[in-house]
């Protein structure tokens, strides 16, 4: 069989059309909100204010959690930052809601908040282990946390207004 034979070519059309659909499902497969690690306490890295550089934690309280994993290098991130604040404005104390950032330019992601409007909490993770320890793979990422520090959720990709009040509702009950 030559190799520009018709059915030389369809086996080639064929390979090249699997690898295709496997590739196509690994992408959306990052993409999706995943829940593997869901019910394990949340960690506890090394935590800074982003605005002051004071040593901080969680801050929960006994309330629900969410946070978002964000960098000011990554558009998604910034193309959702004003729909979480408009969450968080919203809801105001019936549910924390944090972004978190493990960059090293600092004053690039203060320029990206402020740019975005942003007035929730932004904490730096200093030691860059929160998104391995939280299974988060890309970004943005957000992990949904119980009023008992359990992680109860992940979402990977951008979260629109509507998407995240939905995903505060359906995980907390809890509703502007």
């Amino acid at each position: 069989m030559s190799p520009s034979s018709p059915s030389s070519r369809l086996r080639v059309r064929s390979t090249i059309s699997v690898l295709s659909l496997v590739l196509v499902a690994v992408v959306l497969s990052s993409c999706a909100a995943s829940d593997s690690k869901a019910s394990t306490p949340i960690p506890t890295p090394k935590l800074v204010d982003l605005r002051t550089g004071k040593p901080s934690d969680w801050g929960q309280e006994g309330r629900p959690l969410v946070v978002n994993l964000w960098a000011s290098w990554c558009t998604p991130c910034k193309t959702e930052m004003p729909a979480i604040q408009k969450v968080a404005a919203k809801l105001g104390d019936k549910v924390d809601i944090v972004g978190v950032t493990d960059q090293k330019d600092l004053d690039a992601a203060r320029r990206a908040a402020a740019k975005a409007g942003v007035r929730y909490r932004l904490l730096v993770d200093t030691d860059q282990s929160l998104l391995s320890d939280l299974g988060i793979v890309g970004l943005p990422g957000t992990v949904f946390v119980d009023a008992k520090g359990k992680v109860i959720g992940r979402h990977t990709g951008v979260l629109t207004e509507e998407t995240l009040l939905k995903e505060i509702k359906n995980r907390y009950g809890i509703e502007p």
